[in-house]
């Protein structure tokens, strides 16, 4: 029997979190399970080298969940509109309807149990945690092969962990992806497989230089992050170790001396004498604050602080590791962790979509129009985050620095500093053949009148005045 059908005949799902050891079987998707963690000499690393182990990380550890859910929750932001290919014009989603509103009733409801947010959402966990993203789209018979969005009844997620490309063999010259992939197998919770045509499932997936049996399937990060996530386990171990079982903070041992005998054991009506006597101090109103022995001790501390073994320093210098490999702000991660203010969090949160939402939803966009074949319908899907708040602060700055830098090059160019063509790039215009390598001095009145300069250097159709 397979590890994955042994898992669902004890009838929940969460036996397969338990660490519980059993014998790996190889499933397509090798999902199976051995012990939690390697061990090698002193140094316990978790295992990675399954999906279900990717699974149990993002599952258990709350920095790998708070830094994937960061990044899933920015993507699935994403505002949809629509642009006509033959005139440009581009409508919101929610109002384009020259197809009866077809793709706005499958975008706006993928599926019967999910919005778009939920989709996205989903999607974006799934080839965050195993490198690799599957939706499968349900056409009618016959259509599987070939389709378009119009012809798709729903877009449904599929578990990657569960998915699994049969491959022809072939692809150093395939043109199409069924050239290279055969079909898709999906393994269902009663351990049947059903087989997918390829063309019906939409695939994303990370980066993977290996040239193996799996080269159509991204590498999840979280395998090259092992050591920083297994540090963050075992410092929330050692935490809780601490908390639940610290023992005696510390020993009290005799200092009587003798003569001859050298230190005195205490006797026990001596300890006991020490333990009601020190029942009078503490913090409390009628307590004393100052300790008076009546026997003479030495005390030795046994218990370790958290702050003493650095574990919270731990946890999130390998945090910083993890936000990093997924283009997460650090500071973004410790907010979702603690909560609270930061004072550069604004700047984060622009960071996050300027440099890893919006390239990555750009990628995505194009693989999703091919999958869907807008472009053989004249239109393509458009997606972007300008809506979001954050972002608007973000155009009104870009937009006052752009204003500031056009006006600091028309003056350079009115004192002769510049050429044209160096104020046209300025303005994000095209260079000038015939007076671009001009100076002002250079052009005559009715050139100066075209480019809207008139000889007392006031700006026509403008608002700058240079006098």
């Amino acid at each position: 029997m397979s590890i994955l059908k042994a898992a669902w005949n004890t009838s929940k799902f969460g036996k397969l979190f338990t660490g519980t050891k059993a014998k790996t079987t190889q499933i397509g998707t090798n999902l199976g399970l051995n012990n939690t963690f390697l061990l090698s000499g002193v140094a316990s690393w978790r295992d990675m080298s399954e999906l279900a182990y990717l699974l149990k990380a993002y599952c258990e550890n709350p920095i790998v969940q708070a830094v994937i859910n960061i990044k899933a929750e920015a993507f699935s932001n994403i505002k949809f509109s629509v642009k006509n290919l033959a005139n440009n014009e581009i409508t919101p989603l929610n109002e384009y309807q020259e197809d009866k509103g077809k793709l706005k009733s499958l975008i706006g409801q993928p599926n019967p149990l999910q919005s778009t947010f939920e989709w996205l959402r989903q999607y974006k966990v799934n080839q965050e945690v195993f490198g690799n993203g599957y939706a499968y789209a349900s056409v009618p018979v016959g259509f599987e092969r070939s389709f378009s969005y119009q012809d798709i009844n729903v877009i449904n997620n599929l578990p990657s962990y569960f998915v699994t490309p049969t491959l022809t063999g072939k692809w150093l010259d395939a043109t199409t992806k069924e050239e290279i992939i055969k079909h898709y197998e999906l393994r269902g919770i009663n351990g049947k497989v059903r087989k997918l045509e390829t063309n019906t499932v939409f695939q994303t997936n990370g980066i993977n230089i290996k040239l193996d049996a799996r080269f159509t399937e991204g590498v999840s990060k979280l395998v090259a992050l092992q050591r920083p996530i297994s540090n963050i386990d075992k410092a929330y171990e050692s935490r809780n170790v601490l908390i639940t079982r610290r023992g005696a903070l510390g020993i009290l041992t005799s200092e009587k001396k003798d003569a001859a005998l050298g230190h005195l054991p205490l006797q026990q009506t001596e300890i006991d004498d020490v333990q009601d006597s020190f029942k009078n101090y503490g913090l409390l109103e009628d307590q004393y604050t100052q300790v008076i022995s009546p026997v003479p001790l030495k005390y030795q501390r046994m218990a370790m602080s958290v702050k003493d073994l650095m574990l919270f320093e731990e946890i999130e210098s390998d945090a910083i590791a993890i936000a990093n490999a997924f283009g997460v702000p650090e500071l973004l991660a410790k907010y979702y962790l603690k909560g609270g203010t930061f004072a550069n969090m604004d700047a984060s949160e622009r960071r996050l979509y300027d440099s890893t939402i919006i390239p990555e939803s750009k990628d995505w966009l194009t693989n999703f129009n091919n999958f869907l074949k807008t472009k053989e319908l004249n239109i393509e899907l458009l997606g972007d985050f300008d809506h979001l708040n954050i972002l608007q602060l973000n155009k009104k700055e870009q937009a006052t620095t752009k204003k500031l830098k056009q006006e600091t090059a028309l003056a350079a160019f009115k004192i002769g500093a510049i050429v044209y063509n160096d104020y046209l790039a300025a303005i994000d215009m095209a260079n000038d053949d015939k007076i671009g390598e001009l100076r002002i001095w250079d052009l005559s009145k009715d050139q100066l009148n075209a480019i809207g300069i008139t000889q007392n250097n006031t700006v026509q159709n403008g608002t700058q005045n240079s006098n």
